[in-house]
């Protein structure tokens, strides 16, 4: 089974717009990762990334102006959280469309419950081209950031790895024989 790591390698910017398409995060920071690598360059991942959540965002909205309430019926986790989200996009539809891509649990109901609200096309795709541009270059950035500052701690701690390592074994071993004594208690106190 291949994971996300392994699919970047193989299929570079492709595996970063399918990624984008559904998930997002998690493969924009194993870019960003590459970047810090020099393996992929940031604007262009940034613009793979860009389009990727810029269609599965497109989908969505698709699905909910076309099939709407009879998808959202179907599923009742679904209709649930159509019901929290109507009143912020009624309220705030171009704020709705920039916060989306950062809404963890939400990222997919939003588009539809936008769709199904009937807010312009146009202004739906120039809303969100821009929304995914800043989540990308957001996403990215931080991703940058903590692959340089992993990097740094790694390079601080690697000379002294052995340490590392018997520090873990004595712990372990420590856990080991209060696991063991606890047992022991226990099956005493049994008989």
């Amino acid at each position: 089974m291949m994971n996300w790591t392994d699919l970047i390698q193989h299929y570079g910017y492709f595996a970063i717009l399918i990624g984008s398409f559904f998930e997002g995060e998690t493969v924009l920071m194993l870019g960003a990762y590459a970047v810090h690598q020099h393996v992929f360059n940031f604007w262009l991942l940034i613009i793979v990334a860009m389009l990727g959540g810029f269609l599965g965002d497109q989908l969505y909205y698709q699905i909910g102006r076309h099939y709407g309430i009879d998808f959202i019926q179907k599923k009742p986790r679904l209709a649930q959280k159509f019901e929290q989200s109507s009143q912020f996009i009624e309220h705030y539809p171009v704020l709705t469309i920039f916060l989306m891509r950062f809404a963890w649990g939400l990222r997919t109901i939003l588009p539809i419950s936008i769709g199904i609200k009937g807010y312009p096309l146009l202004k739906y795709m120039l809303a969100n081209i821009v929304a995914c541009f800043i989540w990308a270059f957001v996403i990215v950035s931080v991703g940058l950031q903590l692959s340089h500052w992993l990097h740094v701690f790694w390079q601080k701690i690697l000379p002294y790895h052995q340490d590392f390592y018997i520090v873990g074994s004595v712990i372990a071993c420590i856990l080991i024989l209060r696991i063991a004594y606890s047992i022991f208690v226990y099956c005493r106190q049994k008989k």
